[in-house]
């Protein structure tokens, strides 16, 4: 007979602890109850049919295990997934939040655009107002100016025939001038500087090809001294006027000793007015300034 820890021992490589004791309480039980061959022959098919569907439940139980470290993986996966979902729903809801603030900006610029139409639209009528008003004046303003054209071609016609008996009388005026400075420049020489009157008139002095007229022309002595006065004679004397006669007498100048060696060539300036740059100018240029009033300005 085999003892109960020997069975025990045999059992232990192929049933767990509680499995071996088990069988073994059961085979020693059996075999006091004088089990038979046959009996203990099916125990053993039974005994191993446990073993087998000991094996299988093992392998499922490691098969059950890989599933799930599987499973955790995917749930893992799952898990990280669902972190990207919902990062990716608040980026969302960020973005939705933004797009509202946009579209309220878009509603507000919207308003405004239309409130900006409203007052194109009163400027236009506006505009519009003006234009038929600036149309009637433009009509009147043509009118007008046909009327002005009229007027402007008759003031025409006046003022040639005012030019004319302007002209005329300018030319009266400048006779009477020239005459009056031929009288009055002689004594008022006389008197400032002892002046001897030969000659006094209008004369032309000629230099190579060309001609030089003077208003007048003096020709007398100081002091023993022949002296001849070139005169130009101007109711208003500029300034232009001083620096061309000038000029002029400079160019006659050279003649006039040539023909008569020894003779002071006195450019004199005869009028009723000069202003104090001009007076300035021609006593600066050793010329003689005379007025009406027996005044006389010299270098």
């Amino acid at each position: 007979m085999v003892s109960l820890t020997e069975i025990r021992n045999r059992l232990q490589p192929t049933f767990t602890a509680d499995q071996a004791e088990l069988i073994a309480n059961l085979h020693v039980e059996m075999h006091d109850q004088l089990v038979t061959k046959h009996d203990f022959a099916e125990l053993r098919e039974v005994v191993g049919q446990l073993a087998g569907a000991q094996q299988r439940t093992e392998v499922k139980i490691e098969q059950l295990a890989e599933a799930q470290q599987r499973t955790e993986l995917k749930v893992e996966q799952l898990a990280e997934a669902q972190q990207r979902t919902e990062l990716k729903v608040e980026q969302l809801a960020e973005a939705q939040q933004r797009t509202e603030l946009k579209v309220e900006q878009l509603v507000e610029a919207q308003q405004r655009t239309e409130l900006q139409v409203e007052h194109l639209v009163e400027a236009q009528k506006q505009t519009e107002h003006c234009v038929r008003g600036i149309i009637t004046t433009q009509q009147t303003m043509q009118q007008a100016i046909v009327d002005l054209a009229t007027n402007v071609t008759r003031a025409e016609s006046s003022i040639k025939d005012l030019a004319k008996q302007v002209g005329g009388l300018a030319a009266t005026a400048g006779g009477n001038l020239e005459a009056y400075a031929s009288e009055r420049i002689p004594e008022v020489l006389a008197e400032r500087f002892g002046f001897v009157v030969e000659s006094c008139g209008t004369e032309s002095i000629k230099v190579g090809e060309k001609s030089y007229e003077f208003d007048a022309v003096l020709r007398g002595m100081i002091e023993g001294q022949p002296v001849v006065v070139l005169c130009e004679v101007k109711t208003n004397i500029s300034e232009s006027e001083v620096r061309g006669f000038l000029r002029i007498v400079d160019r006659v100048r050279p003649a006039i000793a040539q023909a008569f060696p020894g003779i002071k060539v006195q450019p004199l300036f005869f009028g009723y007015r000069a202003a104090v740059v001009t007076q300035k100018l021609i006593t600066g240029s050793d010329a003689w300034l005379v007025f009406p009033r027996g005044l006389v300005s010299a270098a």
